[in-house]
């Protein structure tokens, strides 16, 4: 068996090498075509060194946990003390040396350390060592919990797995400079959250069924034990979240990345859960005093609605909290204020729209009574998540849409001519095109179907009634977005002749609204560097625009140092 495993192991990993090897020699001689190999190199080597680093973690791991396994499993599992010996004997050397070449690489060519590769292993590497150390985390923790004696296998996971990814995050804060960190910190600030809260809202649902249901035997020792695992994974989650976000991703620099997990995750996503959660547990609410509940016990009909409720608190505290974060940004109104209130408002939209939906569905439904009875889909079911989603989304909606229409009046040109807002107009315009045509195929099918099968009646109107509330609703929504943007455009002014460059790089400080500013009075392109050197002083965007307007070519770049701008073409 171990020789037949080393076999698979030479004839997987000799044509990598060799591939490498003839690559490092290629490189060296054909001179321009130099970075094509080196980044085939990179590839083959990172995947290699990452391959291998999963082996010998693997093979210490499965090692140092036979000693406390079962004498029988011991006896008896020779392919798995196969496996072992073969990880560990053959893959730690291999991974050490392939290893020690990359370190010598890493410091030999600066180029390195700044290519895709080396970026891409630095990433891969320490969340699949995080992931797998959360994993075996939990089950020593959900054993503990229960009051047993958490098994020797996954301790032994957390130790070596959370070693190998300390040993990755030191190596990244060593190797690699902050721009290219942020994806590790971003991916790990997501895991750390998405973990944790789910633990928190798992836990506090858990708690509360404890103290408010008389079945407390079948939460605390029954069923897995709902508190045990819920605590595991909040314990799990939060200091995963604590060290890539407070201690990491927080204090970062306010990159498009780091918006992209405060933004659409941080903020979007809470919301998303304190909608869903608010939904659910009205509904039940609403179904239980005024509709038809299916059943008609009240711990079975109210079962999974404090974990609704624990949503709708977690999730409202995790939007306040990353609402904070981005009011710490600007306080003035930029970009960033823009995309936060139109993602509130299409949140809150999709909830609305859901909810005429449902009053479509609820009024066919009433006119179209169904042949057979189906407990807990009365018209009044319907209809009361109808009215839910109209009273949790309609309000939200309307309290951002009406923010933004304040701003609209007092800045127009600036709002209508925003990217964030054409974005949101089209973006709903075509989204409910789409489910408008979509809906009317679904429901020619539904009608072509019914009329072979036997005619249209009665039974084929009810099975379309979800399509064409889909219908109306999409085309409603689209509509009115495409009503709106053609009414923009009767306001913003006509876009004077282009003059000037029509692409501008600038070089200095740091100034988040310049570039906005420059590229809205210039109509140009424009990105912005950043200088490490210090000592350089802040923008003025009316010497940016006198600088810019007097170059003579397409292709302008401004550099900002202590005597002043200079201005020269450059060629893209």
């Amino acid at each position: 068996m171990i020789l037949g495993i080393v076999s698979v192991l030479l004839f997987t990993v000799a044509p990598i090498v060799l591939v490498v090897l003839l690559v490092r020699h290629a490189s060296s001689r054909q001179g321009p075509r130099a970075a094509d190999g080196r980044s085939v190199r990179r590839f083959f080597q990172y995947l290699l060194l990452f391959g291998l680093m999963v082996v010998a973690a693997v093979g210490v791991s499965d090692l140092l946990a036979r000693p406390f396994a079962e004498p029988s499993i011991v006896g008896d599992d020779g392919a798995a003390l196969a496996r072992t010996l073969t990880f560990t004997v053959f893959g730690i050397p291999m991974f050490v040396a392939t290893a020690v070449w990359s370190r010598r690489r890493l410091r030999a060519d600066p180029e390195e350390a700044r290519s895709l590769g080396w970026s891409a292993y630095s990433t891969v590497a320490p969340l699949t060592a995080l992931v797998i150390a959360m994993v075996a985390l939990y089950d020593v923790l959900a054993a503990a919990l229960q009051g047993e004696v958490p098994e020797a296998a996954p301790a032994v996971r957390v130790v070596v797995w959370t070693a190998v990814w300390l040993a990755h995050w030191i190596l990244g804060i060593r190797l690699l400079d902050a721009a290219r960190r942020q994806g590790h910190l971003v991916l790990g600030s997501l895991i750390g959250i998405v973990t944790g809260l789910g633990g928190l809202v798992w836990l506090l649902g858990a708690a509360v069924d404890a103290l408010l249901v008389d079945r407390s035997e079948q939460v605390l020792t029954g069923g897995g034990n709902e508190l045990a695992q819920a605590g595991a994974t909040l314990l799990v989650g939060a200091p995963v979240w604590f060290v890539y976000w407070l201690r990491g991703l927080a204090r970062a620099e306010r990159t498009p990345l780091w918006l992209g997990y405060v933004l659409p995750l941080g903020v979007g996503g809470s919301l998303v859960m304190a909608v869903v959660g608010a939904s659910l547990a009205l509904h039940r609410t609403l179904v239980w005093f005024v509709g038809e509940p299916a059943q008609p016990d009240a711990v079975e009909h109210f079962d999974g609605t404090t974990t609704a409720v624990a949503a709708l608190v977690v999730g409202a505290v995790s939007w306040w909290y990353h609402r904070q974060v981005l009011a710490g940004v600007s306080g003035a109104r930029t970009e960033i204020t823009r995309v936060y209130e139109y993602l509130m408002a299409g949140i809150a939209l999709l909830a609305a729209a859901a909810g005429v939906a449902m009053v479509v569905v609820a009024a066919v439904e009433a006119a179209v009574p169904a042949a057979a009875v189906e407990i807990g889909t009365s018209v009044a079911n319907s209809l009361l998540a109808a009215v839910t989603l109209l009273l949790v989304g309609g309000p939200l909606w309307w309290l951002f849409w009406s923010r933004i229409g304040r701003a609209v009046r007092q800045d127009q040109v600036a709002e209508l001519a925003s990217r964030t807002r054409r974005t949101y107009l089209f973006l709903l315009f075509g989204a409910g095109g789409v489910a408008a045509v979509i809906a009317v195929l679904v429901a020619a099918f539904v009608g072509i179907q019914g009329a072979l099968d036997g005619g249209l009646g009665a039974e084929t109107v009810r099975d379309m009634r979800i399509p064409v509330a889909i219908l109306l609703t999409s085309g409603a929504i689209s509509g009115y977005h495409w009503v709106v943007y053609r009414e923009d455009r009767r306001h913003v002014p006509a876009p004077e002749p282009h003059r000037g460059p029509r692409y501008v790089l600038l070089v200095g400080a740091a100034d988040g609204a310049l570039a906005d500013a420059v590229s809205r009075r210039t109509g140009a392109r424009v990105d912005l560097w950043v200088r490490d050197d210090g000592g350089v002083p802040p923008w003025v965007v009316e010497d940016v625009l006198a600088a810019v307007g007097g170059a003579g070519s397409e292709a302008v770049a401004v550099l900002a140092g202590p005597t002043g701008l200079d201005t020269f073409p450059i060629h893209r």
